[in-house]
């Protein structure tokens, strides 16, 4: 990535005020577009194109659909992409009833891939963090 600087590993930061994840790729002014109930698309003011993306409700999936299915060490991170995998099939075909939201869904996964980003900080179960 040309923007990228040395030494940088792109992460997606948990909010646990808001129960959110959020990867933003470039500090630059956005418009927040609501794709859905988990997803939120971060578009540049400018020319709208895809800077990032916010998921609401992570600590429920991640609690009840990703940590199941992956386990972690304590000093290893979790690929966005798994977790963007796992909200796609907890939704089912909901998440994929109208062509904008698969499109939508298809944006920030590549996004994602792209620029391989990692869940540094997870939410806390009993008291603890993963």
């Amino acid at each position: 990535m040309e923007w990228e600087e040395p030494g940088y590993l792109p992460k997606a930061i948990y909010h646990e005020a808001s129960d959110s994840l959020e990867y933003v790729r470039r500090d630059d002014p956005a418009v927040y577009r609501r794709v859905d109930e988990h997803l939120t698309l971060v578009l540049d003011l400018h020319n709208r194109t895809l800077l990032g993306f916010k998921l609401k409700g992570f600590r429920h999936i991640y609690l009840t659909h990703v940590l199941p299915k992956h386990s972690l060490g304590d000093r290893q991170f979790l690929s966005l992409i798994t977790v963007l995998e796992d909200v796609m099939s907890v939704g089912g075909n909901a998440v994929f009833e109208a062509a904008e939201r698969e499109a939508a869904y298809r944006e920030a996964r590549e996004i994602a891939e792209e620029d391989n980003v990692q869940v540094g900080q997870l939410p806390r179960r009993n008291g603890t963090r993963h």
